[in-house]
């Protein structure tokens, strides 16, 4: 995976996929069956875990037979499990105001709105250092999925964000280790904290959700919103894009009447 050129966090994930597969199944993954595997993927608790465990057991059994370890694939045997079509579950104008009208914690705050003026993912968060910020050049440097760098315009919102942390280290460090950042799942834990101390359901994820359709609501080409979404298909970020009443009457007006 390392000569693949996958990251450190796609390599990790994997792994632990693995090892749960084994775990929970009592086998040893490489001599994994597909009633076995289809089995312990009836147990999983969502269709987008099903997909994407499907996924990482398929590069597993592909390996083992490329590298001669086993002649057969037993994902062949095995559907894809069907993933339901992703709608856009962005929050409200007001339910942001509502979050960022808390007493919140500098860092909470902070946060928020990196996900919801920078669209960054809770990983993304969490490894965010001060030289990821280019004050002068008004940038904004993002270790993505899968080993992706993008550097990007900053919204005004997070250059005034860096005033307030240093300009080297991580701003998120672990309490237990100061060299290291902090968990992705504490970003997400605390992001969705402070919604329910403001009596909303949300979520990080849907602050990313926020932030590309805001974008697309202000006026914003899709195509520029992808850029700054930093997905390599269009499709995808269609799924982030919530089209409200409104905007189809306003789109409808434009057609003019024969």
């Amino acid at each position: 995976m390392s000569g693949q050129g996958l990251s450190k966090r796609t390599i990790t994930e994997r792994r632990r996929v693995i090892t749960q597969l084994a775990r929970d199944t009592g086998t040893d993954p490489a001599a994994l069956t597909s009633t076995t595997l289809s089995a312990w993927l009836a147990t999983l608790p969502s269709p987008a875990t099903r997909e994407a465990y499907y996924s990482i057991a398929r590069a597993w059994t592909r390996w083992l037979v490329l590298t001669g370890h086993r002649d057969d694939d037993p994902t062949v045997r095995v559907p894809r499990p069907r993933v339901p079509a992703g709608r856009p579950r962005p929050i409200t104008d007001a339910q942001l105001d509502a979050v960022l009208a808390l007493p919140l914690r500098r860092p909470t705050r902070a946060k928020v709105l990196l996900a919801a003026y920078a669209g960054l993912r809770i990983h993304e968060i969490a490894r965010i250092r001060g030289t990821d910020i280019d004050p002068i050049a008004g940038t904004l440097h993002v270790a993505g999925k899968g080993g992706r760098h993008d550097v990007l315009p900053a919204h005004p919102v997070i250059l005034d964000l860096a005033d307030h942390y240093p300009f080297a280290g991580y701003w998120f460090p672990s309490p237990a280790r100061p060299s290291q950042p902090v968990t992705p799942q504490t970003v997400g834990t605390v992001i969705s904290r402070a919604f329910d101390r403001a009596g909303i359901q949300g979520s990080a994820h849907q602050l990313r959700h926020y932030f590309a359709t805001a974008l697309l609501r202000a006026g914003a080409d899709s195509r520029v919103v992808q850029t700054l979404m930093r997905h390599s298909s269009l499709a995808t970020t269609g799924r982030y894009l919530g089209v409200d009443p409104d905007q189809q009457r306003a789109a409808l007006h434009l057609l003019r009447a024969r």
